[in-house]
């Protein structure tokens, strides 16, 4: 069994490259990632099989789902169907809480 509590302030941030770092939070299911990004730094496009939901915690990013782009600021969010083209701009250094389905087993 899974410890039933997490504090994301008590847990190590992952350091992924120069200017993005996550922390990680999972069950069987569902998975939870709270990214730093900073200001400059780019998801380029990419597609995954997971379901995705995003809220930008702090910051502002653009966002291109498929054809449609948006600039998101602090309690906006975005949701990404599974299979969809997406891609993220960060605007200004971002903490962005993503939510995805079935897990990302890259990420583990």
């Amino acid at each position: 069994m899974q410890i039933a509590f997490f504090d994301w302030d008590q847990m190590e941030w992952e350091v992924v490259d120069a200017l993005t770092s996550r922390k990680v939070v999972h069950l069987d299911g569902v998975m939870l990632v709270l990214f730093r990004l900073v200001k400059g730094s780019d998801a380029p496009p990419h597609a995954h099989p997971h379901e995705q939901l995003a809220t930008v915690l702090s910051g502002s990013i653009i966002a291109q789902i498929g054809e449609e782009s948006k600039a998101i600021g602090p309690m906006g969010g975005y949701r990404v169907p599974s299979g969809v083209p997406h891609k993220v701009t960060v605007l200004e250094d971002a903490l962005i809480l993503d939510c995805f389905s079935p897990l990302r087993e890259d990420f583990l």
